[in-house]
């Protein structure tokens, strides 16, 4: 949790090649899953850009085991992406298939942050993430298309207002297929609004949850 965004009972999920928890060495494993298995009875899920997918996921695959979701700048990955987007992940895939590990990891950092204060954490964050995900050779059973109209769960789906067009696009695209969600918009955030925008978000994230 970012500082100012601790939320009162809450278990951190991290995903397998990120942070401290390294991927399989081989084989095939599902987020999704791997979430779903952590849940023993019904709950709220939290969950920002990637994570959120895998929130998606998981509700959409059990809804009887959340109650509650909250989805921040969520991708998905049956969108029609923009050309910015498309030419950001060939110019990543190229510093990747190099071996350029940190400057695929500023390059991330520069693109989604609108607070280039960050961009240090940021980018050393995203390339421990690219060194985990190298040295495995598991693959993910990745979802393309999520039945949205299956998520039960009381849902926010929120986005930064600064976040790329796509993600604005996304946002109320999952406002309109997930039964009764609410979109709200986060002022002055990009892609990472728990982190440039970490006050508002809580307040946001805490009201909805009533917690």
């Amino acid at each position: 949790m970012w500082d100012g965004f601790d939320l009162p009972g809450a278990v951190r999920h991290e995903l397998r090649g990120f942070g401290q928890t390294p991927m399989p060495a081989s084989g095939g494993f599902s987020h999704a899953e791997d979430l779903i298995a952590r849940l023993d009875g019904p709950s709220a899920l939290v969950g920002a850009s990637f994570g959120g997918f895998v929130c998606l996921e998981a509700a959409s695959r059990r809804p009887d085991l959340v109650g509650e979701l909250v989805v921040l700048d969520a991708p998905l990955f049956d969108h029609a992406w923009s050309s910015e987007i498309e030419r950001f992940a060939e110019h990543e895939e190229e510093l990747l298939e190099q071996g350029e590990f940190r400057a695929a990891a500023l390059w991330n950092a520069e693109f989604w942050l609108e607070d280039q204060s960050h961009r240090e954490f940021v980018a050393e964050m995203q390339e421990r993430a690219f060194e985990l995900q190298a040295e495995s050779e598991a693959e993910e059973a990745q979802t393309d298309s999520i039945d949205l109209g299956a998520i039960g769960a009381r849902t926010l789906v929120a986005v930064g207002e600064l976040d790329k067009p796509d993600f604005h696009q996304i946002a109320e695209r999952l406002a309109a297929e997930i039964p009764g969600a609410t979109h709200r918009v986060i002022e002055g955030a990009g892609h990472l609004p728990a982190l440039e925008r970490q006050q508002e978000t809580a307040r946001l994230v805490r009201g909805f949850l009533h917690i």
